[in-house]
């Protein structure tokens, strides 16, 4: 044999060597190798156990306050536990009860339950963009969410008309009335099976599930007795509650006339709603029509003086209408159509224009000859002058009807004090009319005038709109004498 040959047969066995020398060591590291599991809590290792079925089910027997707390048949690992499985050679393994010792003071172990959350979409007051909030919520059982959801429904919408729309069995409008179009929740509301940890506030019963979901809260609600001669109007009033709210918070109580005893419990908690049932209605009715009011100049007669020659008769028409409502409130109203049963007849007046000395009656005078309506007609009023909400006034009134676009007019004439866009009112005018009356019209879409822009009574100085703090397309039309507020109705009597 050539020493190349040698040489070659040198360095085959060398490797045929080495490679059995791997092989055999690849093959003993494993041996005796088994499958265990590894204890993982938040992240941290707290050692290898031989079972994970056996952990599981030392914690279950374990937790028997649990159980009996939340009437569950099984208690479960807290959420930080993960559980790895893996092979492992010669490492020590601990019992299930050695990290059961090492959990249960760290991290709350957990029951199978629904987790409810609830998303709310509004518009930032700054600049309009919409932000989503989110609530959550746990439930033992989606049944019992359900029901809630369903009794709450029931607060804001009369039962017997509500179990109709969902039967399909609603009574057609021939002439006039109401149907139901459309009951919704205004927020996104999803379920979703989960494990809760207990110290979690877990929802067991239907009752409290929904008096959290109406009152906001599960302290206890308020409760007065009544005494002899309340309604619930002088009660709702004497605690500074709108009187639907009050009825809400009462839905034993049919209504605003409903018969109180001497002694009888009611609520007179503030609710606060933690989602928004939307019902969204169809309406046809009857609705008078204000006449307008012509003036003459008259030179016989003196300046402040004035003449009735023909009463004004109001008209009437058939309103169709879509109005929302929202927690019971009136949210927003479109009108749909019109239609004219009778016309109005205009009221024409002689005014004075034969100077005095002296003038000595009023600065002005409060009624339709001097002031116009702000809006088309029809309207829709959708929120009154000082009605309560949630504890505060309402400093003016609201009108919804002709839409997003529609023209908005100026009351008289006067001067623009105010045109901008403000947090609360969106954007807004002020005009002072002069002798102490300003007035305010707020949520417009758009502005035609400028501040200093001298405007006469009936000029089209914005558009209505949703802006600022608005729930839908209206006018914010505010009134105020002397810088005091007053009735914008106390305008037209």
């Amino acid at each position: 044999m050539n020493k190349a040959k040698t040489i070659i047969f040198t360095i085959l066995a060398l490797f045929t060597s080495v490679g059995f020398i791997f092989l055999e060591d690849s093959k003993t590291s494993y041996y005796g190798a088994e499958t265990v599991y590894r204890v993982y809590l938040d992240g941290k290792s707290l050692g290898i156990i031989k079972s994970k079925e056996e952990l599981e089910k030392y914690i279950d027997k374990e937790q028997q306050a649990i159980k009996e707390k939340y009437n569950v048949d099984k208690v479960y690992s807290p959420r930080g536990l993960d559980i790895k499985e893996e092979m492992t050679y010669n490492e020590d393994l601990k019992t299930a009860e050695e990290i059961y010792e090492t959990i249960k003071d760290k991290d709350n172990f957990t029951i199978k339950g629904y987790k409810v959350t609830i998303s709310t979409e509004t518009k930032d007051e700054n600049d309009e963009s919409k932000k989503v909030t989110k609530q959550t919520l746990y439930i033992l059982h989606k049944e019992d969410f359900v029901n809630a959801i369903n009794s709450t429904v029931k607060a804001f919408i009369n039962e017997k008309d509500y179990e109709a729309y969902l039967n399909d069995s609603q009574i057609k409008i021939t002439d006039t009335g109401t149907v139901i179009k459309n009951v919704y929740i205004k927020e996104t509301v999803t379920i979703k099976e989960d494990n809760i940890p207990v110290s979690e506030d877990i929802f067991t019963n239907e009752k409290d599930l929904a008096q959290y979901i109406l009152f906001g809260t599960m302290e206890h609600q308020q409760v007065y007795t009544v005494k002899a001669g309340d309604t619930p109007t002088s009660i709702a009033a004497a605690y500074n509650l709108n009187i639907n709210e009050f009825l809400v918070a009462n839905k034993d109580l049919s209504g605003k006339d409903s018969l109180l005893y001497e002694g009888q419990k009611v609520t007179i908690s503030l609710i606060r709603p933690i989602i928004t049932i939307v019902k969204e209605t169809f309406e046809v009715e009857n609705q008078s029509v204000p006449y307008t009011t012509r003036t003459i100049d008259d030179s016989d007669l003196y300046i402040g003086e004035t003449q009735t020659v023909q009463e004004g008769v109001e008209g009437l028409s058939k309103v169709s209408k879509t109005v929302k409502r929202e927690n019971g409130e009136l949210a927003a109203a479109y009108i749909e159509s019109s239609e004219v049963i009778t016309e109005p007849i205009e009221k024409v007046v002689k005014k004075g224009t034969k100077p005095v000395g002296y003038y000595t009656g009023p600065n002005i005078i409060a009624t339709t000859e001097n002031w116009s309506w702000p809006t088309k007609i029809p309207y829709i009023l959708t929120s009154e002058f000082l009605e309560l909400r949630s504890y505060e006034r309402h400093p003016g009134i609201d009108i919804s009807g002709p839409g997003t676009g529609s023209p908005i007019y100026a009351e008289n004439d006067g001067t623009v004090m105010t045109s901008k866009y403000s947090n609360g009112y969106g954007y807004y005018i002020e005009i002072n009319h002069g002798n102490g009356f300003v007035t305010l019209y707020g949520h417009c879409s758009k502005l035609y005038v400028t501040a200093g822009e001298t405007v006469s009574k009936g000029q089209v100085i914005a558009a209505m709109g949703s802006t600022g703090y608005s729930t839908g397309p209206h006018l914010h039309f505010e009134v105020t004498y002397n810088g005091n507020l007053i009735n914008p109705f106390s305008l037209y009597q």
